[in-house]
C-alpha cells in the first residue's frame, strides 16, 4: 500500500510513502515519517496501490489516531486551496496534534464521603495520597499548590490514574448571578425561525441594537438543537467575550459547554478536539479556530458580533474568515448559520438585503432604555471637564463607568526636536511609550527600546505625545483617587477573568479598556460610557475605517444602561458631524449603511467587487511586485499597485490588490497554481495598510 501524506511544508504537494505490512493506515490517520534528515508528523490524504514517485519510497514508521473525518479533511483542503498554501501546512495548523493535557486544577471524581473513607484507608500505607485527598476536601484544587505537599506531585498523578481525582474542566472562573429571562415577541419569532432551519443549511442575520437580546436567541436555538440530538458551535471574536458566553451557555444548557481557543494549552485544545471526534462534545464555545471543530451531527453555528475583523485569520497561512468557513460547513454538513450583530459588516447586511440571508430583526432593547448620548470637545485633557463631571455624577449614584480607547500604551508616539517621529528600526512604524516598564515598544514586532537616540540627529531627548489606555487609567486614578480603577487590554489580558468577575460583582468602579471591552459584554452596573477619542478611529488608511468607527463607537456606547440605572454616553470628538460618528451617536445603522454603501459602490469596493491582497516580501519586494503586476495585467486582471508597505521585522514588503468579480480567486488559482515562496496571497482581506 502507498500512503499519500500531507506534510507541514508550505506549498508542497503530498508525498508518497510505503506502508509496511505490519501497519494499518487509512485516510485521515496521522503518521510519523522520515523527511530529509528529520522525522515529522503528517496526515494521510490518500492511499493507492501504485506510487506517483518513480524513486525509492521511504516507509511510514508509526501511526496514531483517531483519524480525521472525511468532512473535516475536505473542508481544510478547500481552505488551503482558497489560501494558496499547501494542504499539509493547513492541516498542521488547523487540526491540533495529540497532546497530553496537564491538569491545572483537579477535583474529586467520587462523592465526598467515599473520598473520606478512601483517605482513611490510605493514611498508613500511602500518606501522601491521603494528604492530597484531605487538601482537596478543604478547598485546595490548584495542581501547583498540591504538588507542594510532601510527595504531592506523584500522589496526585497516582490518584488521577486510579480515577479518584479528575482534571477540573473549568476554563474560566467567571461567575454571575442566575436570572430568569423571558423572551419578547421579536426574540421568540427569531428563535422559531432559527429552530425551523436547524440542520437545513439555512443562513440568518440576527440584527438588533446592543441590549436587544441576541445572545439569548442563540442560546435558546442551541438548546432546541440539543433536544434534537444536534450539536452546536458558538463563536465570539475575542477571548475576552468567551467567559460570559460560556457561563450563560451553561445556564441555558444545564452544564458548561466545551471551549476551544488559541490561548488554551495544547493538551486542552486536543482534549476538546478529540472529544468532538469521538462524539462526546455536544456544544462548544470558542474563537475563530473553533469553526473547524469536527463536531458530529452539527446543527447550528452562531457567530456573535459577526462584523468584527478578529474573525479573519490574516497573521499566518492558511488565511480564512470564520464566517466563510461556517457557510462552507452549512453547504457540506447542513448546520444553520446564525450571524448576529448590532453593526454587521456592510457586506453581510448587503447580502441580507439581497435575500442571501434571512434577516431577523430585534428592534428593541430588552433591558433598560436607550442611553442618552452627548458630544464633548476633546480639548487638551485626556478626560475632559464634561466627561469628568459625568463620572463624578455616576460614581455618586453607585454606578460603574467604562472608559473606552482603542489605543494601547501610555503615550502613542515620540518626536525629536528635529521633528523626526521615532520609529521601530525594523518595522518603521511609530514607537509607543509604556509606563509599566518605561520603554518604547513596537506593536508589530514586539521590540522594546529603552536607550534610544534619534537616527536623524543623534538627540536623546524627545517629546512624548498621544493617549493610550495606560494613560487613561493613570488619569482616572489621579482624578478619582477614591474609586477602584482597572484596565483591560492586551497588556493586562492575563488578569482578564479576575477583572471581569470584579466588574460583574460591582467591585470595580471605573474600567478602562480597548476594543475587547467595547462590544459583547453585558454588565448591568455600567451606567456611563466615556469614549475618550472617537476621532482617532478614522485615521486608519483603509476603506473600512468608517465601518470600524461606527462599530466601535456604537458597540462601546451599547454597554451603558443595561440595568436598572439610566445609561449615559459621553463621546469626546472634534468631528461629530462625520457620517460614521454621527450615525453611531444616533444608533442609526440604516443611515450609516446607506451612506457607506454609496461610497463602496462608487469606488468598487466590497460588496460590489472582490479583493485579493498580494504581498511580496524580501529583497527587491517592490520589483517583484511590479513584475507580478505586469504579468497579471497581461492576463486581464484589474491590479491596483504595487505600493510599498512598512517592513515587518526588517523584511521589505510591497502590496498588490487584485479586484474583480466573485470568480477572481478561481481565476487567480489558475494563473498562479503554485505561488512563489516570497508571495502571500490573502483573499478578501480585512486590512489593506
Amino acid at each position: 500500500m502507498i500512503a499519500r501524506v500531507a506534510l507541514p511544508i508550505p506549498r508542497a504537494a503530498p508525498f508518497d510513502y510505503e506502508v509496511p505490512p505490519h501497519l494499518s493506515v487509512a485516510v485521515g490517520d496521522r503518521v510519523w515519517v522520515p523527511f530529509g534528515t528529520r522525522h515529522v508528523w503528517g496526515i494521510v490524504v490518500g492511499v493507492a496501490d501504485e506510487p506517483t514517485f518513480a524513486g525509492r519510497l521511504l516507509p511510514v514508521e508509526a501511526t496514531t489516531g483517531p483519524s480525521l473525518p472525511a468532512s473535516t479533511l475536505d473542508l481544510i483542503k478547500q481552505i488551503s486551496d482558497l489560501s494558496f498554501v499547501g494542504l499539509g501546512l493547513a492541516l498542521a495548523r488547523l487540526a491540533p496534534p495529540p497532546s497530553r493535557a496537564r491538569a491545572r486544577e483537579v477535583e474529586l471524581a467520587l462523592p465526598p464521603d467515599t473520598a473520606v473513607r478512601i483517605s482513611a484507608t490510605l493514611a498508613s500505607r500511602a500518606p501522601a495520597q491521603a494528604r492530597v485527598i484531605i487538601a482537596i476536601g478543604e478547598g485546595v484544587t490548584g495542581a501547583a499548590e498540591l504538588r507542594q505537599l510532601p510527595g504531592g506531585g506523584r500522589a496526585m498523578g497516582t490518584l488521577l490514574h486510579k480515577g479518584i481525582l479528575r482534571p477540573r474542566r473549568l476554563p474560566f472562573s467567571y461567575q454571575e448571578e442566575e436570572k430568569t429571562i423571558t423572551l419578547n415577541s421579536a426574540q421568540r419569532a427569531a428563535v422559531e425561525a432559527i429552530q425551523a432551519g436547524i440542520g437545513s443549511g439555512k443562513k440568518y442575520l440576527v440584527f438588533g441594537p446592543p441590549g436587544s437580546g441576541k445572545t439569548e436567541v442563540y442560546l435558546r436555538s442551541v438548546a432546541e438543537g440539543l433536544a434534537r440530538a444536534k450539536t452546536s458551535l458558538l463563536l465570539a471574536p475575542e477571548v475576552s467575550l468567551l467567559p460570559q458566553l460560556w457561563a450563560r451557555a451553561g445556564r441555558v444548557l444545564g452544564s458548561p459547554p466545551e471551549t476551544y481557543f488559541g490561548e488554551l494549552p495544547p493538551g486542552e485544545r486536543w482534549r476538546t478536539w478529540h472529544g468532538a471526534l469521538r462524539g462526546e462534545v455536544r456544544c462548544a464555545v470558542g474563537t475563530r479556530s473553533a469553526v473547524f471543530l469536527p463536531l458530529r451531527d452539527l446543527g447550528l453555528v452562531a457567530l456573535d458580533e459577526e462584523g468584527e475583523p478578529a474573525y479573519k485569520q490574516e497573521d499566518m497561512a492558511p488565511y480564512y474568515h470564520a464566517r466563510a468557513v461556517a457557510e462552507l460547513r452549512a453547504a457540506r454538513e447542513g448546520p444553520a448559520v446564525v450571524l448576529g450583530a448590532a453593526a454587521p459588516a456592510v457586506e453581510t447586511f448587503y447580502r441580507a438585503t439581497q435575500g442571501e440571508l434571512e434577516l431577523l430583526s430585534l428592534p428593541d432593547r430588552v433591558v433598560g432604555a436607550r442611553p442618552t448620548v452627548s458630544v464633548a470637545p476633546r480639548g487638551d485633557a485626556v478626560i475632559g471637564p464634561i466627561l469628568q463631571e459625568a463620572i463624578h455624577r455616576h460614581l455618586g449614584k453607585r454606578g460603574q463607568v467604562l472608559l473606552f480607547l482603542n489605543r494601547l500604551g501610555f503615550y502613542t508616539g515620540a518626536v525629536c526636536r528635529c521633528r523626526s517621529i521615532l520609529r521601530c528600526p525594523d518595522c518603521e512604524i511609530p514607537l509607543v511609550f509604556h509606563l509599566a516598564d518605561r520603554a518604547l515598544h513596537c506593536h508589530t514586532c514586539g521590540k522594546a527600546v529603552r536607550d534610544l537616540r534619534c537616527p536623524s540627529c543623534g538627540e536623546d531627548r524627545f517629546h512624548l505625545f498621544g493617549v493610550g489606555t495606560e494613560r487613561v487609567e493613570h488619569e482616572a486614578r489621579r482624578l478619582f483617587p477614591s474609586a477602584t480603577v482597572a484596565r483591560l487590554d492586551a497588556d493586562t489580558v492575563r488578569d482578564r477573568d479576575r477583572i471581569l468577575c470584579a466588574v460583574a460583582k460591582g467591585k470595580i468602579q471605573i474600567l478602562v479598556g480597548a476594543q475587547m471591552v467595547g462590544k459583547g459584554l453585558d454588565f448591568p452596573g455600567i451606567s456611563l460610557v466615556g469614549i475618550v477619542n472617537a476621532d482617532q478611529l478614522l485615521s486608519t488608511p483603509d476603506f473600512r475605517a468608517g465601518e470600524r468607527t461606527y462599530q466601535l463607537i456604537a458597540g462601546a456606547a451599547g454597554r451603558a444602561g443595561r440595568g436598572e440605572r439610566p445609561g449615559e454616553v459621553v463621546v469626546q470628538s472634534d468631528q461629530p458631524g462625520y457620517y460614521a460618528i454621527r450615525s453611531a451617536l444616533e444608533a442609526d445603522y440604516a443611515a450609516f449603511y446607506a451612506e457607506e454603501l454609496g461610497y463602496r459602490e462608487s469606488l468598487r469596493y466590497p460588496p460590489f467587487a472582490r479583493l485579493v491582497r498580494m504581498i511580496a516580501t524580501g529583497r527587491d519586494a517592490e520589483a517583484k511586485a511590479g513584475a507580478l503586476a505586469e504579468d497579471l495585467l497581461g492576463r486581464r486582471f484589474e491590479v491596483l499597485g504595487p505600493a510599498r508597505l512598512f517592513p515587518r521585522r526588517g523584511i521589505p514588503r510591497a502590496q498588490l490588490l487584485v479586484r474583480g468579480r466573485g470568480d477572481v480567486v478561481d481565476r487567480l488559482a489558475e494563473a498562479l497554481p503554485q505561488p512563489p515562496s516570497w508571495l502571500k496571497v490573502d483573499p478578501d482581506p480585512m486590512w489593506l495598510g
